[in-house]
């Protein structure tokens, strides 16, 4: 009886005890697909929170081992969004008001919060309510979100020392501040799409994410970079530290559990619509059930 309830809660095992050796090689080669597109996406949208990239790791990995027990979709894996990103940081930057400790705080409260809300959802079956959400509306949010990510970028592509706030006004600065641009930052931004859309165009399979990642690091590695102005992401931004910061929580004031009561409500129905809408097109593609 004890062994039915953990397998009912942690489907995961259950798959496990009845693993087939003949899986291993497909397996194999889809964790590689998986890190390849996972890892410098990971990286990536720390940046929207401005913390040490070793952090967008630790959030790639730690959740999929976590999913991979629990979850019960077959195909669908856990780790950074882009929605759930742009809303913390949305939330947490202006609240931090430039203060590094401050935001590790709210970020961390306002997952917190975000994990209390879904248990909660879960113990009245609030995810039935899914079904009644309208999907257009969601891929417009997503398709917002990327929008936003991808003009967001466009001061780092170009070298810009600093960019205006809002999304239209940081669209509308690059024509009138192409002579400010950086040409080296430029030119290997430029190197970095043009051998991402190579490799999707010659060699579809490849690793494209991946392959550019690790060319572009060796790159850095070999001429030096930095020695001609382009910012990189290494372990000196973090004082050589490869492991998660020490948040200090002592200097937490609860008067702001006020401002991420909605936020986290917010994020709780964001991740869980959008979670749950790719998790059932998977199941529906291959004939098995999703528990909402």
């Amino acid at each position: 009886m004890n062994g039915k309830r953990i397998i009912k809660w942690m489907p995961g095992l259950g798959l496990l005890f009845n693993y087939q050796r003949e899986y291993l090689g497909y397996d194999i080669k889809a964790g590689l697909s998986v890190a390849a597109v996972a890892l410098p996406v990971a990286i990536a949208y720390t940046e929207l929170l401005g913390i040490n990239a070793i952090v967008g790791l630790y959030a790639c990995i730690l959740p999929m081992i976590m999913y991979a027990l629990f979850g019960t979709s077959r195909q669908l894996i856990t780790g950074p969004d882009a929605a759930t990103c742009a809303v913390i940081a949305a939330v947490v930057i202006p609240l931090s008001a430039g203060d590094e400790n401050t935001r590790w705080q709210l970020a961390i409260i306002m997952t917190a919060m975000t994990g209390f809300w879904c248990i909660l959802a879960s113990h009245f079956r609030f995810g039935a309510f899914t079904d009644f959400l309208s999907r257009p509306i969601l891929q417009g949010l997503l398709n917002g979100v990327a929008i936003t990510i991808m003009v967001g970028q466009l001061s780092k592509v170009f070298g810009f020392t600093t960019s205006p706030e809002y999304l239209i006004e940081k669209l509308l600065e690059v024509p009138f501040r192409l002579k400010e641009a950086h040409w080296p930052t430029l030119l290997m931004s430029a190197l970095t799409l043009a051998l991402l859309l190579g490799i999707r165009h010659f060699r579809q399979r490849w690793p494209a994410p991946l392959i550019a990642m690790v060319v572009m690091t060796y790159l850095s590695w070999q001429f030096d970079l930095v020695n001609y102005g382009i910012a990189i992401v290494d372990k000196d931004a973090d004082n050589g530290d490869l492991f998660l910061p020490i948040v200090s929580m002592s200097g937490f004031h609860l008067g702001a559990l006020r401002e991420l009561i909605v936020p986290s409500i917010n994020l709780a129905v964001i991740s869980f619509v959008s979670f749950m809408m790719t998790a059932r097109s998977f199941a529906s593609k291959n004939g098995y059930d999703v528990d909402a």
